[in-house]
C-alpha cells in the first residue's frame, strides 16, 4: 500500500474514533468487534505497517465514507460533534507529541494494559478497558486542551461507558500519530482536499 493511502487510512482512523465517540456518547453503546478492534489497535505498539494495524482498509470503513462525506461536501452534512472531535483529536495529539513526559508515561501504561490482555487472553476484560482508559487519563486528559465529549448525561456520567469512550478517544490519538508519522498535516485536510476524497472513494471500492 502506497504513501498516501496509509495517511488516508489513519486519517480514517481519526474520523471512525469521533463517530464512534458520539455514537456512545448519544446512544450509550458501541458494537463489541468494534471497541475490540479499537483496543487491538491500540496495543499494537509494534506494527509492521499502517495496514496490519487496521486490519486493511476494511477496519476503518465507516471512517473512511465519514471522511469521503466531510471532503465532497466541505464537512456540511456531518455531525458538528463529529467534526469537532476529529479536529480535537488532530489537535491533542500535536500537544501530546510536544510532552516528552507525557508520551513516557502514556508508554508505561500502555505497556501494563499490554501485559492485562495478555494476562486475561481478552481485549474486552473490563481490566483491559479500564487498563487502556486509564492510559487515556494519565496523558491526554493532562493537557491543557480537553475534548469535550457532549451527549446524554445519562450515559456520559455510566463509569463503563466514560471507560468506553476514553478507549475509543486513545484509538483516535493513535490514529492522528499515525497520520503524522506518514506525513499528514492539519493543513492537508483543505490542500490536498480532493486527493484525499478520490483515494478514500478507491479505497472503499477495494472492500
Amino acid at each position: 500500500m502506497n504513501h498516501f493511502n496509509n495517511q488516508v487510512l489513519a486519517l480514517a482512523g481519526v474520523f471512525q474514533s469521533a463517530l464512534m465517540v458520539e455514537q456512545l456518547a448519544r446512544q450509550g453503546s458501541l458494537e463489541r468487534p468494534r471497541l475490540e478492534q479499537c483496543i487491538r489497535t491500540i496495543l499494537n505498539l509494534n506494527p509492521n505497517s499502517v495496514e496490519e494495524i487496521y486490519g486493511g482498509a476494511s477496519g476503518v470503513q465507516s471512517g473512511l465514507v465519514g471522511l469521503k462525506e466531510v471532503l465532497a461536501k466541505r464537512g456540511k452534512g456531518m455531525s458538528p460533534d463529529v467534526l469537532r472531535y476529529a479536529m480535537g483529536l488532530l489537535h491533542a495529539q500535536r500537544k501530546l507529541m510536544a510532552r516528552d513526559d507525557l508520551m513516557e508515561t502514556l508508554s508505561q501504561h500502555l505497556t501494563r494494559a499490554v501485559e492485562q490482555c495478555r494476562y486475561f487472553d481478552d481485549p474486552l476484560h473490563e481490566s483491559v478497558i479500564a487498563a487502556v482508559a486509564n492510559s487515556y487519563q494519565q496523558s491526554v486528559s493532562k493537557l491543557d486542551f480537553r475534548i469535550r465529549v457532549m451527549g446524554n448525561p445519562s450515559y456520559l456520567q455510566n463509569p463503563n461507558i466514560a471507560e468506553q469512550v476514553r478507549t475509543v478517544l486513545l484509538f483516535g490519538i493513535r490514529s492522528a500519530h499515525l497520520w503524522h508519522q506518514q506525513g499528514g498535516r492539519r493543513w492537508h485536510i483543505v490542500v490536498k482536499r480532493s486527493k484525499l476524497h478520490d483515494t478514500a472513494e478507491h479505497l472503499l471500492k477495494g472492500l
